[in-house]
C-alpha cells in the first residue's frame, strides 16, 4: 500500500532546513550558503589523523578501530529502515527525474533506493530474492554499498554506531555488536574482527534513467515510519546529477582521516575495484571520457566500462567462465584513499 508519504512533499530550502536544526549522517549539520558540521566549516581542512599510519601502507584494523570518532547522534541515532516497503515506479510521484537513485539488480529482483531516503537513514536491513540483504550509504563518502553475511556466518542485520571512521559511516551488527566501516566492509572489532562481508554492487544514476531502464523496477517508499523531511537534503544537493552543490561539491572531509593524497580533489568521484588483496581507484571522469578502462588488478583483467543507458559505470573481471560483475562503488576520493592509501591509481 502506498504510503501518504509518497506523494511529492515540498521541497525545502536551505534557509527552512536551517530552521529545521536537522541533524543527519552522525553529526548536527545545517547547510545555508555553507556547511557547518559538527562546528567546523566544510572548507576546514581536516583534522590531524588521529592514529599513525605507515606511508603507502593500507591501515591495520586495529588502526581503524582506534580512528573512530563520534559524529554526533549516539547509537542507532539515525535509524535504519528494517521494514522497507517498496511501490512501483508508477506511484513514486516524490521522486523528480535528476533525483539520483541507488540501482540494484539481484536475484531476478529489480529496485530503486532513493537517496533522498537513504540520506537519513543509511542503512536498508533488506531481504531481495529470498536473501537477506543490507544497502547502506554514507552521504560524507559517497558510497553506497549492499552486504550480506558470508557463508558460515550467521545472517546479519545492522544499525548506526554514530561513530566514523575516515569519515565514513561505522556500522555494526545486531547479532555480535561487531563494528564494520562501511566502506571497508570487514569487521575491525568485536566476535567478527577479519571478517568481511559479501559485497552486491549498486550502481549510481538517476530516476528517469533508471525506471526508463527498468519500467518494472520497484522503488523504496518513503512510508518508513519516521518522520524525515524526505525531498530535502541537509548535505546540498545533486541537482542536475552529476553536478553536486554543499558539501557533495568540495572542500575537505570534515573528520579525522588516516592518509591523505592531493592528487584528485577531494571530492572527485573515483570507482573504486577491490580483485583479492588488491585495490585500484580509476578516476570516474576517465571513464566517462574514454567508455572503457582497462586494468590489471592482482593478476586479474578488469574493465570499467561506461554505461549511457544509466549514465555511470559497470566495472567487470576476467574468470576462467568469461567476464562476471567485479567488487565496485563509487567513492568520493579522499575516503577511498583513506582506506587504501596503497592501491593503484588511474586518473
Amino acid at each position: 500500500m502506498t504510503g501518504q508519504n509518497d506523494r511529492k512533499p515540498p521541497r525545502l530550502s536551505r534557509r527552512q532546513i536551517l530552521k529545521g536544526g536537522a541533524v543527519v549522517c552522525a553529526t548536527s549539520l545545517v547547510l545555508a550558503g555553507g556547511a557547518i558540521l559538527g562546528g567546523k566549516l566544510a572548507s576546514d581542512g581536516p583534522s590531524d589523523p588521529v592514529t599513525a599510519v605507515q606511508p603507502g601502507q593500507d591501515p591495520s584494523l586495529e588502526a581503524l578501530a582506534g580512528a573512530a570518532v563520534s559524529g554526533g547522534p549516539g547509537k542507532d541515532g539515525i535509524p535504519s529502515i528494517d521494514k522497507p516497503r517498496f511501490i512501483p515506479a508508477s506511484k513514486a510521484g516524490f521522486l523528480d527525474d535528476d533525483d539520483p537513485v541507488f540501482g540494484l539488480e539481484y536475484q531476478g529482483e529489480v529496485r530503486a533506493y532513493p537517496q533522498l531516503v537513504l540520506v537519513w537513514h543509511e542503512i536498508v536491513n533488506d531481504t531481495v530474492g529470498g536473501e537477506p540483504l543490507a544497502v547502506t550509504y554514507c552521504p560524507l563518502t559517497g558510497t553506497v554499498i549492499a552486504f550480506s553475511a558470508p557463508p558460515g556466518v550467521q545472517d546479519l542485520t545492522f544499525g548506526t554506531t554514530g561513530k566514523l571512521v575516515n569519515s565514513n559511516l561505522l556500522m555494526y551488527d545486531r547479532q555480535t555488536g561487531s563494528e564494520w566501516p562501511q566502506l571497508l566492509g570487514q569487521a575491525v572489532s568485536g566476535p567478527l574482527k577479519g571478517t568481511k562481508l559479501d559485497t552486491v554492487p549498486l550502481v549510481w544514476t538517476t530516476w528517469k534513467q533508471w525506471r526508463t531502464a527498468h519500467p518494472d523496477t520497484k522503488v523504496l517508499s518513503t512510508d518508513t515510519g519516521a518522520l524525515r523531511s524526505y525531498g530535502s537534503d541537509p548535505y546540498g544537493s545533486y541537482d542536475s546529477y552529476p553536478d553536486r552543490g554543499g558539501y557533495y561539491a568540495k572542500g575537505r572531509p570534515i573528520f579525522p582521516v588516516l592518509a591523505t593524497s592531493d592528487r584528485l580533489a577531494d571530492k572527485d568521484v573515483v570507482i573504486g575495484v577491490r580483485v583479492g588483496k588488491e585495490r585500484l581507484a580509476i578516476d570516474k571522469d576517465l571513464v566517462r571520457t574514454h567508455r572503457t578502462v582497462r586494468a590489471e588488478v592482482g593478476g586479474t583483467r578488469v574493465e570499467a566500462r561506461w554505461d549511457d543507458r544509466l549514465g555511470t559505470v559497470h566495472v567487470v573481471q576476467k574468470t576462467s567462465e568469461g567476464w562476471e560483475p567485479a567488487d565496485f562503488l563509487d567513492s568520493m576520493w579522499f575516503a577511498w584513499y583513506a582506506f587504501y592509501p596503497g592501491g593503484q591509481v588511474r586518473t
